[in-house]
């Protein structure tokens, strides 16, 4: 339990120069800036957001029982002005005015959880894809490894094998600081979090966070919060510190990675990974050669600056190699020994919702993916044709209120590598459905040849009820998701469960 003191909270208080008038007694109570969240004796930031000021959120906070109400404020002038308001238990609750609250808002929760970053082995993973198999890779290889792991991320939180839904990829300060503590609480010894560039931008996690640091690529996505490649990448390279002992490891191969390289061996130790021969001219590599993919996987020569050793893993994909390199790199700087780190590929199972296969053995194989950029679907549909006999279809949509500017280019992508082509539903939010629809279209010159169905469900059993033994269907973009949202609702789809229902029943039959 996570029990504070009012000495405590006066004391933590303090080093933020502000006094309070209102004392009330011991009780386990958390830092929270999301109103929804609110138990009894809670501390609320009200922060002003990106899209809302938490001042909107005061009256919930205290019919919901909170002991105490930090206020953004506009002016320092106004910094420690303190109102007293009641709670829903009618207790007296000082509501007080906090000078540039959102940006104090990583110390303020930093010193109200006691810093458990400072027990913990940090771990980031940014870039455009690769950031959740990345991650759960390496937590995975970690926990096999005898490392108790927990994992932030698109997945959720929680230890490797415990893992619960979260709202965002990276939580904000309030939320992360409270896992972290929990996770320090529960034994953990790793983290391995992925970070958004949303998170980067907008200063929610700080680099000084990441004793290791890892970017795995840089392609198109988030233009609609952006605007531009420039502005992107620079928010991505925020996860590199210049201040602390950080090792960064970093995709070789990518260009934007290989502009920074020169910025990063200045700074910090850096391990470099990826597939081309420049790779093995860096002092510290890792790196893929000799490669071969088939059915029930694939398996290389991993070459390093510490040695050689033949791998083989159950992981589809040669993109899914990078991801495992980008683990693998992180294992290797810790001194791990290449004939265990071997022995825990060879362990790894496929990720949830990530290049996840279904069926086969004679049959259409289903593969459920997450890729949701033009890049990734590239990635995917390019895996998928490697251990494919029959023909590939792919079945996906663009999801609404976001760029739209890459809907073409992954209608492009789509009829560039695979031989059928549904598009449907993927979170098309307050948008017209069929006008995403139109747009990845736009991107198509064979558009005949184009089914268009936009219930999702429909879409999936078309393919899947049309679909030859030996072809491969892709369902791209909804991956672990267990919703889709339209028109402000969540409705309740899992396409894993659906897919996994299908070949269940096919077995009957």
């Amino acid at each position: 339990m996570h029990k504070v003191s009012p000495l405590f909270i006066k004391n933590w208080l303090a080093e933020f120069e502000i006094t309070l008038n209102v004392t009330f007694d011991e009780a386990e109570r958390f830092l929270v800036n999301d109103s929804r969240q609110i138990k009894a004796h809670d501390i609320f930031c009200a922060i002003n957001g990106h899209n809302q000021h938490g001042a909107d959120f005061v009256d919930d906070a205290l019919a919901k029982g909170c002991d105490l109400i930090l206020l953004e404020c506009d002016l320092a002038s106004q910094h420690g002005n303190t109102q007293t308001r009641q709670n829903n238990a009618g207790q007296s609750v000082d509501v007080v005015s906090f000078y540039q609250l959102n940006r104090q808002l990583f110390a303020l929760a930093k010193a109200f959880y006691q810093a458990p970053q400072d027990s913990l082995n940090i771990i980031g993973i940014t870039g455009t894809n690769g950031k959740t198999s990345t991650s759960q890779i390496l937590a995975r290889l970690l926990q096999l490894h005898g490392e108790n792991a927990a994992v932030i991320g698109t997945n959720g939180a929680g230890n490797i094998d415990h893992i619960c839904p979260i709202n965002n990829t990276t939580p904000g300060a309030t939320e992360l600081h409270q896992l972290m503590w929990q996770f320090k609480e529960q034994g953990d010894k790793h983290v391995v979090m992925e970070v958004s560039s949303h998170a980067l931008a907008q200063g929610r996690v700080h680099s000084e966070l990441f004793d290791i640091a890892m970017f795995t690529n840089l392609t198109r996505d988030h233009l609609d919060y952006h605007q531009t490649m420039e502005n992107y990448a620079a928010a991505k390279f925020q996860i590199f510190s210049q201040q602390t002992q950080q090792l960064a490891v970093v995709n070789g191969d990518d260009n934007q990675a290989q502009a920074w390289l020169p910025r990063l061996d200045n700074k910090q130790s850096v391990v470099v990974y990826g597939f081309s021969p420049q790779i093995s001219k860096a002092s510290a590599f890792v790196q893929a050669t000799e490669i071969n993919l088939h059915a029930k996987g694939c398996d290389f020569l991993l070459r390093t600056h510490v040695g050689d050793i033949r791998l083989s893993s159950r992981l589809l994909g040669q993109f899914n190699i990078a991801n495992l390199l980008g683990a693998i790199a992180v294992l290797v700087s810790r001194a791990v020994p290449l004939c265990t780190i071997a022995e825990l590929v060879s362990k790894l199972s496929p990720i949830a919702g990530r290049m996840e296969t279904y069926g086969g053995n004679g049959k259409v194989t289903a593969v459920v993916d997450y890729a949701h950029t033009p890049d990734a679907l590239d990635n995917a549909l390019v895996a998928c044709r490697q251990h494919c006999k029959g023909a590939l279809w792919v079945v996906f949509g663009c999801g609404g209120d976001r760029d739209t500017g890459k809907r073409a280019l992954m209608g492009e992508v789509a009829e560039q590598h695979a031989d059928h082509i549904v598009i449907t539903n993927d979170n098309p939010r307050s948008e017209a459905p069929e006008n995403i629809a139109n747009d990845i279209l736009s991107g198509c010159i064979h558009q005949e040849k184009i089914n268009i169905v936009l219930e999702r469900q429909e879409a999936v059993l078309f393919a899947l009820n049309n679909a030859a033994a030996h072809d491969v269907v892709l369902l791209a973009g909804k991956g672990h998701e267990n919703y889709i949202e339209m028109q402000g609702k969540r409705i309740n789809y899992d396409e894993r469960e659906l897919v996994s229902s299908y070949f269940a029943q096919e077995a009957r039959l």
